[in-house]
């Protein structure tokens, strides 16, 4: 079973490859200092051109093997990253929907993702492989003399702190414009996305209005930040410049004392320009770092797959018995609930019956049955096993469901019925033609080919509630919840649908119809009649539909509904 954390575990193998390889590549920056001070020390003094012929063999050699290993590190974090991007982003998805978590945490967790991607693909990890070297190059400064050495504390010191600064001042102020740019892009997002609708209700003006009014946080939050860390990093620069010309100084002052030779004050230099340079790209990579490190905390936290044992290993397929205990509702952040106290049973076979006014609850009971809706209080279960897992362990959903504003993904009229999976024409076109709305989709531009906007645009109302009824009865579920399954359908397309629900009715599959037209109601066993978000009467479906007369029904216009 594939978890976050054993992806993550694959990743830090990569890394600590990646650290070998730093380990190697900081020795090998030894190589210039050293070749400094052999020039001076052996090859000046005695004029071997020999030697340093040698000497420049062995460094160039070096250098070039360095510029190799750079590529081989860089290689393996890049590969890293984008593994992790395709294959964590994908389990993210996949057993978040299983999970039923909501968009805004699947959103955060792949934000988190994003973040903990872009850290290691980019320059923000050097710093941090090249840290564990900067003793070893501070002892080597020491070394050569300490006043030296000093000097090279003293910087590193400072940049220690315009990075520790640079986190003080950018902080706070980081996330509150981050906040606002995300507020500003959703008002951005949601007005765009519906561009035709806001002209027509004359929203053009007041929205570009309001977009400038969030924008604005953003830019001038934006501004300040560019600001400070514009200064952090002239201060850091102005630092490592200042620390070059101290050690000259320094170094200059040493060799009139006969303390040091030219030799070692140059070797001093190179030396001291990498060993400031992971304090310096700090200053200017702590944001990612810190941003990278949330992304991984937040995916390390990440739920292992929480499909009940029985339910995912296949062994058993439900036997259909669909029981409701004292189910209560809330829609967020609402005080009423939508359901309370929902007990019901519906046995293999079965057809129940849902009807209410609207606002009543029935395509909230809907859900819920059909595993959408998990309730606030009490149980929804398929043969003792939670509706839920059952609807999220894989393959086809025990439970056809089809809403009353129907769902559909960008794709095509067959990906949509067949739920992305690889499924014959075959199949897929016998689902239409059970479910009596084969006209409809053939009379698409492309048929079955036929492409799916986002959210189902492209499509027609009817159109939509064609292909998510033929989606409920794909695959052969044990039940079908059917939430007003008659709009859109004209009087042909009704009669064969009706058909088609007998039929399926006599195969012992159980349905849940939550509709308002009594024609419907003669297919079923049992009729619950909710109001307020309870059962107030139930009873046979002859009896609850010769109750209902026409100033207690909606009558629905199913020539209209097909209209865009």
């Amino acid at each position: 079973m594939r978890t976050s954390r054993r992806m993550l575990k694959q990743v830090r193998r990569a890394l600590c490859a990646a650290l070998a390889f730093s380990g190697c590549i900081n020795l090998l920056m030894l190589a210039t200092p050293l070749y400094t001070l052999q020039v001076f020390q052996t090859v000046v003094p005695l004029g071997s051109l020999e030697t340093l012929a040698v000497l420049t063999l062995i460094t160039a050699a070096a250098i070039a093997t360095l510029a190799i290993l750079e590529g081989v590190r860089d290689n393996i974090l890049l590969r890293a990253g984008l593994w992790l991007d395709h294959h964590l982003g994908e389990h993210i998805l996949h057993d978040g929907i299983r999970r039923g978590a909501s968009a805004a945490d699947m959103m955060q967790d792949a934000q988190a993702l994003e973040r903990y991607r872009s850290f290691l693909t980019s320059g923000a990890m050097v710093p941090l492989f090249d840290a564990p070297w900067v003793p070893i190059f501070m002892t080597a400064l020491v070394l050569m003399h300490p006043m030296i050495g000093l000097v090279a504390f003293g910087a590193a010191a400072l940049l220690i702190a315009a990075a520790l600064m640079q986190n003080i001042l950018t902080n706070r102020l980081g996330r509150e414009t981050a906040a606002a740019h995300e507020r500003s892009q959703r008002w951005w997002m949601g007005v765009a996305g519906n561009a035709n609708l806001a002209g027509a209700l004359g929203l053009a003006d007041g929205a570009a209005r309001q977009w400038e009014i969030f924008n604005r946080r953003h830019i001038a939050g934006m501004y300040s930040l560019g600001k400070r860390a514009s200064a952090i990093k002239v201060l850091s620069r102005a630092i490592r410049i200042g620390a070059q010309i101290a050690l000259y100084g320094v170094g200059a002052w040493l060799i009139v004392n006969n303390e040091l030779s030219p030799g070692v004050l140059v070797a001093s230099a190179i030396l001291l320009a990498r060993t400031l340079a992971p304090f310096e790209q700090l200053v200017g990579s702590l944001k990612a770092a810190q941003a990278g490190y949330a992304g991984y905390q937040r995916l390390k936290a990440l739920p292992a797959d929480s499909i009940h044992p029985s339910v995912s290993d296949g062994e058993a397929a439900p036997h259909g018995i669909i029981t409701l205990n004292d189910v209560s509702y809330y829609h967020p952040h609402r005080k009423t609930p939508a359901l309370r106290g929902i007990t019901l049973t519906i046995r293999p076979g079965e057809c129940l019956g849902v009807v209410g006014p609207n606002g009543s609850g029935k395509s909230t009971l809907a859900s819920i049955i059909a595993g959408a809706a998990l309730p606030t209080s009490g149980s929804a279960d398929l043969d003792g096993i939670a509706i839920a897992k059952w609807q999220r362990a894989g393959g086809s959903p025990p439970i056809g469901y089809m809403p009353d504003e129907p769902v559909l993904i960008e794709g095509t009229v067959h990906d949509n019925i067949a739920r992305f999976q690889d499924i014959s024409a075959l199949s897929i076109a016998n689902a239409a033609q059970l479910t009596g709305v084969q006209d409809i989709i053939a009379a698409l531009p492309a048929g079955y080919d036929t492409v799916v906007g986002p959210g189902g645009t492209g499509l027609a109302l009817r159109e939509r509630r064609a292909v998510a009824l033929a989606r409920a009865v794909h695959g052969a579920p044990r039940t079908i919840v059917l939430d007003e399954p008659e709009i859109g359908l004209d009087g042909a397309s009704f009669r064969r649908l009706v058909g088609a629900l007998q039929a399926l009715k006599e195969a012992g599959t159980s349905l849940v119809i939550a509709t308002q037209d009594p024609r419907l109601l003669a297919l079923a066993d049992q009729v619950a009649v909710l109001n307020g978000g309870t059962i107030q009467a139930s009873g046979t479906g002859f009896d609850i539909g010769a109750r209902m007369t026409p100033a207690r029904v909606v009558p629905t216009n199913h020539a209209s509904a097909g209209a865009h």
